[in-house]
């Protein structure tokens, strides 16, 4: 069929030949970037539901805790466990003062706070016992203040204030 074709016929059906393969190359080449950038969306929005589904089941289990009277009622139970997250991260000795008072909220909760000071800690230290508090709710609490300064340039060693949180229902019966 293309013997009866002369030189400038076969240049034709040639060059559209290939103009339709580059054509169909480009088409294929396309959709797979486009199904690979929503891919890439749905990763990225997945990442971040999982960091916001995260959020929500803390705070529903911070307001299950209001709501069923929590259970850190009593101040030594909640001393006890800060007790041990100190001895855990070795700052049961640095503590210079450790006080608590309980304040009513609208007559129905009780806010039970301890104010923590450490002198000369590391700052990794601190941290690691503010994310067993906040994340892996080793004590049902909230760290509600912080704040650090460096007492020494010369030092990796900080000087810490905190105050730990924990709320609950007051009960009718009392």
């Amino acid at each position: 069929m293309l013997d009866r074709l002369n030189d400038r016929e076969r240049l034709l059906v040639f060059g559209s030949g290939a103009f339709v393969a580059l054509l169909g190359i480009y088409t294929i080449l396309s959709l797979f970037v486009d199904l690979r950038n929503k891919l890439t969306e749905e990763i990225y929005e997945t990442r971040s539901q999982a960091t916001q589904l995260d959020r929500i089941i803390r705070e529903y289990n911070y307001l299950r805790s209001l709501q069923s009277g929590g259970s850190e009622e009593d101040v030594s139970v909640m001393y006890s466990k800060l007790d041990q997250i100190l001895v855990r991260y070795n700052l049961k000795d640095k503590v210079q003062t450790m006080k608590d008072s309980t304040t009513t909220i609208r007559k129905d909760y009780s806010k039970i706070q301890i104010d923590v000071s450490f002198r000369s800690v590391l700052l990794q230290d601190v941290i690691k016992m503010i994310y067993d508090i906040e994340k892996n709710k080793q004590v049902q609490a909230k760290v509600d203040y912080l704040t650090f300064r460096k007492p020494f340039a010369e030092k990796e060693v900080y000087d810490i204030n905190l105050k730990v949180s924990s709320y609950s229902r007051i009960s009718k019966g009392k």
